[in-house]
């Protein structure tokens, strides 16, 4: 099975943006992430697996034209080594185009302005009670 997987380079490290099982497909849209400006480098990765044998051998198909020599990332070796080893025992579907979980976001704190606001709306109800009150 193959499967292959545009990987991006950011901030020191390599991560998998999307997956596909269309070289073709794959290396345009690693193209086309290429040509912005977001990540240091992006390259497309074929991976394929020998069921009979239970190893994934890895490869590099492309090398985004900014390349790894400007961002500073290291060149990926061809490797050979078990799929249950890589991915920790999981088996993963090589289906269409999927994207990689997206990274956690910090929460933001809605907490502080809720309560503000919540303090304001019961000030205004408290004023208009009060002056309620008065005029009787």
């Amino acid at each position: 099975m193959k499967a292959f997987e545009i990987h991006t380079f950011r901030d020191g490290q390599w991560k998998v943006d999307s997956v596909f099982d269309d070289r073709e497909l794959a290396i345009f849209e690693a193209k086309k992430v290429d040509q912005n400006r977001r990540y240091s480098s992006v390259k497309v990765v074929e991976e394929n697996y020998d069921e009979a044998s239970d190893k994934t051998t890895i490869r590099t198909v492309f090398r985004g034209r900014k390349g790894a020599a400007r961002s500073g990332a290291p060149k990926p070796a061809v490797t050979t080594s078990s799929r249950k080893a890589r991915r920790g025992g999981a088996e993963r579907e090589h289906g269409g185009k999927s994207r990689a979980r997206p990274q956690k976001k910090q929460p933001t704190s809605v907490v502080v302005p809720v309560l503000i606001l919540l303090l304001l709306v019961m000030t205004g109800i408290a004023a208009m009670l009060g002056l309620q009150f008065v005029r009787n």
